[in-house]
């Protein structure tokens, strides 16, 4: 058994000494011969430097920024109750004009890339190099600038979207529902214009107004929702009576239909009866 082992190890350390000075040789060979190519084409490849050249004329529009949106919701009332287009137009309120912006730039791109094709396939002659080939394979040599020229082919944007992503996860953390949309510039581009669509300001579409309130009405969270009751003392601040909590809610001091947003000091503890009463006088 132990001579065994014994001529296992001295195959294995003669093979691995084959290895060494055989194929370590062989792989410097070949590394060596692409870098050769590859200077070559690089240097040479009138293709290459056409191409660079076309390159440097057209100027692409780039996004400036990721205009993806999430949210996750600790009241599963309110999930259910907004949709991933409400969040958007919610959040196009503050950014349209970003946002608008963006789709122009992206949309031109569209337009200069057709022009750009065509100028590239009338240089995408290969083969032609400005000095001889020499000892050099022609054959590897084509393949490398093949894959050079690719690698240079310019690839703007030309789909501008937003992806909209919404959660439901409990106050542990736990996410048990998810939700999303992806609006492309053509559908962001309605809702822009109807969100520019105002009367003395006024959204005159009633679909984004809804969508607006649907949103900043969810904005209070179950973690809001328990620090507004006990700053209140579970009290309601019209008729002055403490409840359990079951029978009390978060009524909006300034009425989100008249520009009110969810924040603290715009949030007060009511009873169900005085919230009613209140309704969206101010």
């Amino acid at each position: 058994m132990g001579i065994d082992i014994k001529v296992f190890l001295i195959v294995f350390l003669v093979i691995t000494c084959l290895c060494l000075f055989i194929g370590l040789p062989l792989l410097l060979f070949f590394i060596k011969k692409r870098n050769d190519h590859v200077a070559f084409v690089k240097v040479n490849s009138i293709a290459l430097k056409n191409l660079v050249e076309l390159n440097r004329r057209y100027k692409f529009y780039e996004v400036s920024k990721n205009y993806d949106l999430s949210h996750t919701y600790d009241n599963d009332v309110f999930y259910g109750t907004v949709s991933p287009e409400d969040y958007l137009i919610y959040n196009l309120q503050f950014n349209r004009y970003n946002v608008s912006k963006e789709i122009l730039g992206v949309s031109n791109n569209v337009i200069k890339l057709t022009e750009y094709k065509k100028e590239v396939k009338a240089i995408s002659s290969f083969g032609k190099y400005e000095s001889e080939v020499g000892k050099l394979n022609i054959e590897y040599l084509l393949k490398i600038e093949r894959k050079l020229f690719n690698s240079k082919i310019l690839k703007p944007t030309t789909v501008f979207a937003i992806n909209v992503s919404l959660a439901y996860a409990k106050m542990s953390g736990e996410v048990c529902s998810k939700k999303s949309g992806v609006f492309t510039g053509g559908r962001i581009n309605q809702l822009i214009d109807m969100l520019n669509n105002q009367d003395r300001g006024f959204y005159c579409d009633r679909g984004i107004w809804d969508a607006i309130c649907r949103v900043e009405r969810a904005k209070v969270s179950n973690k809001m929702r328990f620090s507004i009751y006990q700053r209140d003392g579970y009290r309601c601040r019209m008729c002055g009576r403490r409840f359990k909590m079951e029978n009390l809610e978060i009524d909006h001091i300034k009425p989100i239909a008249k520009g009110g947003k969810t924040t603290y000091d715009n949030l007060q503890t009511l009873c169900r009866r005085c919230n009613k009463l209140k309704g969206d006088s101010y």
